[in-house]
């Protein structure tokens, strides 16, 4: 298969295990993968998908990129670094999308967006709404000026390469740490990132439950139709035999809307703080670390197995929740966790 990949990202990224919290929660051996470290602007799981959507649009020649997303988007600030790096100008159509218990201000991503030097454009809509025809007249206004826009309305089918390469560094990196991985969790939204986890670990043959815990972006349904869309068209690319892939498609729904912070998921922002010293955020890897306890806590993952969560990044958007975040920090008690 010929791609057209740019190199953006610093890999492999950590794999470590979490020895606190699993000590704190009597249940697996969890292991992070630190994809909060790829580097491109404070890091992300998007900057692996990016390094290939990226590559086409260089391909096609074009000289501005034009996305979409909500207004403290990690997509939006990596793809901004992205087209910087690569000399393209970065155009931003961003939806209010208000998050639940946060204001609209210049923090977060938001501020990192204007830094790097984004046109951005703030739109009243909200992040399930199709804004395919504001993309395109503000594309029309820079060919107008003699660019080549490229728009980005959805992810590419391409972009699950990008966790496809994940799934090998993490079979390659747990086959040094002597162990084999039972589940991988992490949050889900578009689809690419978990299809191409699946379609990794399948092409290796390996039995690994891929688990996204759902962001709130589509509801359930949507969201499993999205991934099962993603994953056929990726075995394509791969020439993957589609009976190598797992029958079921495994999304845990249950922490709130798209830029919701539940009580579950800011305990578990909290507990990982303050036991491994390391920041999830509201929007995704929070409510990830809140499925993944949840799973333990419940049973639903067995106490003798090996489990990688990973951290997808997002940490700017901690910012946008100071308010609700820190009220809730002065709240616990001394002796916590």
């Amino acid at each position: 298969m010929k791609v057209n990949k740019v190199n953006l990202g610093f890999y492999p990224t950590p794999l470590h295990p979490m020895t606190n919290l699993s000590r704190h929660l009597k249940g697996p051996r969890i292991y992070v993968k630190r994809d909060d470290l790829t580097g491109l602007a404070l890091g992300g799981n998007k900057t692996r998908i990016i390094e290939y959507i990226l590559g086409d649009v260089i391909r096609m020649g074009a000289d501005v990129v034009v996305a979409t997303s909500g207004i403290q988007s990690n997509w939006a600030r990596q793809i901004t670094a992205a087209a910087r790096i690569l000399g393209i100008k970065p155009v931003l159509v961003l939806r209010t999308a208000q998050f639940k218990g946060t204001s609209i201000d210049y923090t977060g991503n938001l501020l990192l967006d204007y830094l790097m030097g984004a046109d951005v454009r703030i739109i009243e809509a909200s992040i399930r709404d199709n804004v395919v025809r504001e993309m395109q007249a503000v594309a029309d206004e820079y060919r107008a000026s003699g660019h080549t826009p490229a728009v980005i309305t959805d992810e590419p089918v391409i972009g699950v390469m990008g966790y496809y390469d994940c799934s090998q560094e993490i079979i390659e990196q747990s086959a040094r740490l002597g162990m084999e991985v039972d589940y991988v969790v992490h949050a889900t939204s578009g689809g690419p990132t978990q299809a191409g986890l699946v379609l990794g670990f399948a092409a290796a043959g390996k039995e690994v439950k891929v688990i996204g815990v759902n962001s709130g972006v589509y509801d359930g349904a949507t969201t499993i139709s999205r991934i099962r869309s993603f994953i056929e068209k990726g075995a394509e690319l791969i020439n993957l035999d589609k009976e190598k892939l797992p029958s079921t498609i495994d999304v845990l729904d249950g922490y709130g809307d798209y830029g919701e912070a539940t009580k579950e998921v800011i305990d578990a922002i909290l507990l990982t703080a303050r036991l491994e010293g390391i920041i999830l955020d509201p929007v995704y890897s929070g409510k990830a670390m809140a499925g993944l306890i949840d799973m333990i806590q419940q049973g639903q993952i067995d106490a003798h197995s090996n489990v990688v969560f990973i951290h997808t990044g997002g940490v700017p958007a901690v910012f946008a929740y100071k308010d609700l975040l820190f009220k809730k920090s002065q709240s616990l008690p001394s002796s916590y966790p």
